[in-house]
Formats: C-alpha cells, structure tokens, sequence
C-alpha cells in the first residue's frame, strides 16, 4: 500500500535492524519505527461482530410538550386558527411595507412619548402597565409608533421582559396586548434564544388555560391565540393544540390596539 500513499515527510532509508525494546534516539528513529509497524497492518481490517456481544440501544423518547391539556370545549377550531395565523401574517407584512417605504422617504418614526432604555426593566414594567403603588398610572397600551421606533434589539429584549413578568404574575388582556404586538414585529426565523422563549409563552399559555374556571372567560381567546401563534406560525408545532373537530367557535380577541396602516 505504500506506493498509493503520499509521503508527509523524508525518512532516510537503512538497512539496520530496529530494536524495539529501547526507546527511539530521534526522530528520524521514530519515524522509521512507524513505518515497519504499519506495514505488518493488513490493508483491509474486518472486525467480528457477533449479536451476542451487541446490546441493545436504549432511546428514550418522550411526546410531553410541557403543555397542560385544554379542558374540554376550550380549544378552538381549526378554522379559526387557519384566520388567525392569516391575520397575524397580514399585520406583520403591513408593518413592513409601512417601514420599507417610510425608510426610503428617509423618515424616523418617533413615539409621543420618551421610551426607556433596553436595560430600565423597572421602567418599562411602568410604562406598559403602570405603577402598583400609583392608581392613577394604568400603563401604556402599545401603539403602533412605540412598536414600529423599536429596533429588533428591543423587541426582543421587552419579550424577554414580558415573558418573565408572566411567569411572574398572571395573565391579562393588557399583558396579552403587549405580547401580540411584540410577536408581530419579531423576526423570522428565530434565535435558538427567541425560539426558547416563545416556546415557555405558549406553555404558560396553556397553564393559565388550564386553570380558567369556564369555556366562556374573557381570556380564553386570547390564551388560545398565543399557543396558536406559537405552534402555527413560528413552527412550533409540538406546541400547538390538536384539531378540534367540532363546531367553529367564535373566539375574538377584543381590545385591538394596532390601527389600519
């Protein structure tokens, strides 16, 4: 097999005989000691393989999502997923014309009022939802200038925020507010980081779900958007419910702050 294989470096030839009970003076030495021993390999090596010696693999495997199953006559249809997922899509492609043509205009979309910076957690759980020891101070909805001047650093930075305040509070219709909007601005595809986090939304989603007294409270709809937006439109599909094969029902999502474009 020699002659096939190119040679890496020179070892000069000899015709002494190699003992391979003392260790190698040089290189050169060594070297040759490689090559004597490589060539008493066979060319081709063939190992025995014999079921007994083989064990076999265990794989675990399990289909748990870590989602809470829905309650009967909670999901919704498939219908009003398939308008749902088809709004959200609409939303996100107008708000990115809107930005594409107001960028080549060269003009700066600017909220009315004074946004913090990404690191003022404190001061952005004030902003979106008020102050708990002030009454007066309910929060800001998020409109579509504050959404729109948010660079994709910031979106995902108030995500971030927002998510962990769930896990920390509960849900509400001004929370799941906040939520869409942020969604609708985020980018595809996802960072391993956002998918992550979207991915601990539609779980507490379904936890809170879960937990609702009736079929007829106010945030079920908007529960069932979030795990559906997950699941559906980000292609988390392990997350997302099961088809339910009953009559449409009419879930809506009231409280729309996002105008025309």
């Amino acid at each position: 097999m020699d002659e096939f294989l190119h040679k890496a470096l020179y070892v000069e030839e000899t015709d002494e005989d190699i003992d391979f009970e003392t260790a190698p003076s040089t290189g050169q030495e060594y070297l040759r000691r490689v090559m004597v021993e490589s060539r008493k390999c066979d060319a081709v090596v063939v190992a025995d393989m014999t079921g007994k010696k083989l064990k076999a693999q265990t794989v675990l495997y399990t289909t748990d999502s870590g989602c809470p199953a829905a309650p009967p006559g909670f999901l919704p249809s498939e219908e009003w997923e398939k308008f749902q997922v088809s709004e959200f899509s609409s939303i996100r492609n107008q708000m990115s014309q809107y930005l594409a043509k107001q960028k080549q205009q060269g003009i700066k979309i600017k909220p009315s009022i004074t946004l913090p910076s990404g690191d003022k957690e404190k001061e952005w759980s004030i902003l979106c939802f008020g102050n708990p020891d002030d009454k007066e101070c309910s929060g800001t909805p998020p409109m579509l200038p504050i959404i729109l001047s948010l660079n994709q650093f910031m979106v995902e930075t108030l995500l971030e925020y927002n998510v962990q305040w769930l896990e920390e509070t509960s849900f509400s219709q001004q929370r799941g507010q906040w939520l869409y909007a942020l969604l609708a601005k985020l980018e595809k595809p996802l960072k391993p980081e956002m998918c992550s986090l979207i991915r601990t939304l539609a779980r507490l989603c379904s936890t809170f779900r879960a937990n609702l007294a009736s079929a007829e409270d106010p945030l079920l709809p908007q529960l069932n958007l979030f795990i559906c937006l997950v699941g559906r439109y980000f292609d988390q599909t392990d997350l997302a419910d099961p088809i339910e094969q009953e009559k449409e029902r009419k879930h809506s999502i009231s409280g729309n702050t996002f105008p025309a474009l």
